[in-house]
């Protein structure tokens, strides 16, 4: 049993709709294993409502942050006093936290969190990015987290997709200015001629959900991600592994960046293998 008490520091996650998010197992987990008095507790807040809740939240004394869930993150960006600059590049936040004198701050570290899975499961260290050709699906906040995070490494070609063109377009103007030795445009959800290709959509939350990413054509050398976390081996990954790619779970980037949640919150120095050891997601 998870105990609150008055002394508790309080943890939210804030999404819309919230019964996908595993932080609350997680970390919870993690602060009962650890003696820490704190507690992940899951928020279902209206996009309309979630600025208000935010400030009204931030100000109360035992909370200590916020988790940032679907599809709150870009709406995390005007609802801060100060924003990291990968979360202004990106025009997203996950993770919100009180700096001094009570101001109020907002980073995105969905993307670190992916590159470490990445190389710890895929062998990034190995792979060729300055060759490399990678397609994101998806411009919400994951999905701009990981388009910068692949730039940011120096992949040489980057397509984004998403049916919303405008913010498609948006996201690809940012990261062409910000990363001018990668190649920056947009793309279609088909996987044939990439290297990596991640979805970044809600799809795959539901079992019956179509694919996202078109396979047909997919090389066997490519490596594919999911950063869905309600189903852990989507139909997506599914599909890859049956046409011998690699995959990369969602759960996988949860527990690269958790330590970086948890240095955000006041808690540094936690290695990811504290979470990988859990076994609970």
């Amino acid at each position: 049993m998870l105990e609150i008490s008055g002394t508790t520091k309080i943890f939210p996650v804030i999404g819309w709709p919230v019964e996908q998010v595993k932080a609350p197992i997680l970390f919870n987990t993690y602060f009962k294993r650890h003696g820490i008095d704190a507690r992940v507790v899951p928020l279902k807040i209206a996009p309309d409502a979630y600025a208000a809740a935010v400030r009204m939240l931030m100000a109360v004394e035992n909370v200590g942050g916020i988790f940032v869930s679907i599809p709150h993150k870009p709406a995390s960006v005007g609802a801060v006093d100060v924003v990291s600059a990968r979360a202004a590049l990106a025009g997203a936040c996950n993770a919100i936290y009180k700096g001094p004198e009570g101001v109020v701050h907002g980073d995105l570290i969905d993307g670190e969190g992916f590159i470490r899975a990445f190389d710890r499961t895929c062998g990034g260290a190995a792979f060729p990015w300055e060759q490399g050709r990678a397609l994101v699906v998806g411009s919400g906040g994951v999905g701009c987290a990981v388009a910068a995070a692949l730039a940011a490494r120096g992949i040489a070609r980057l397509d984004v997709c998403d049916n919303r063109a405008d913010q498609a377009a948006a996201l690809r103007s940012r990261l062409q200015a910000a990363y001018p030795g990668t190649v920056v445009g947009l793309g279609r959800p088909v996987a044939e001629g990439y290297d990596v290709v991640v979805n970044c959509t809600p799809l795959g939350m539901h079992t019956d959900d179509p694919l996202p990413i078109d396979l047909r054509g997919v090389d066997a050398a490519c490596i594919v991600a999911d950063c869905g976390m309600k189903i852990e081996t989507t139909r997506l990954l599914a599909e890859a592994q049956a046409r011998g790619c690699r995959i990369q779970k969602g759960k996988e980037m949860m527990i690269e960046q958790s330590p970086l949640y948890l240095e955000l919150f006041g808690w540094p120095g936690v290695p990811a293998s504290a979470f990988r050891a859990l076994e609970v997601l």
